[in-house]
């Protein structure tokens, strides 16, 4: 894994480009997270380890299952649905 980064930073260096440290997540999967390997670092900053984000508009985590973007679903959802009811009620008020 190290090595496909260190080739990752090689390319971005010759192609007159930059890894925004910022912005790129790193997330183990699978048994490797039970070893806890060194965090990633370049020269602009650290890389940040994470065990779910958002992309595109799917929640992912580490094990990979649908929970935490179902969670997400229907906490967006009921806020919708809370809101569509209010509107209701002053609409017969």
């Amino acid at each position: 894994m190290y090595s496909f980064f260190i080739n990752l930073l090689k390319w971005t260096e010759s192609n007159d480009m930059q890894l925004n440290a910022s912005k790129t997540k790193e997330m183990i999967l699978g048994p490797l997270a039970k070893f806890n390997p060194p965090l990633l670092s370049t020269t602009v900053g650290t890389i940040d380890r994470v065990t779910s984000f958002k992309l595109l508009g799917v929640h992912i985590d580490s094990t990979l299952s649908w929970t935490t973007h179902v969670n997400n679903i229907i906490k967006k959802d009921k806020t919708r649905v809370t809101l569509a009811v209010a509107k209701v009620r002053r609409l017969r008020l």
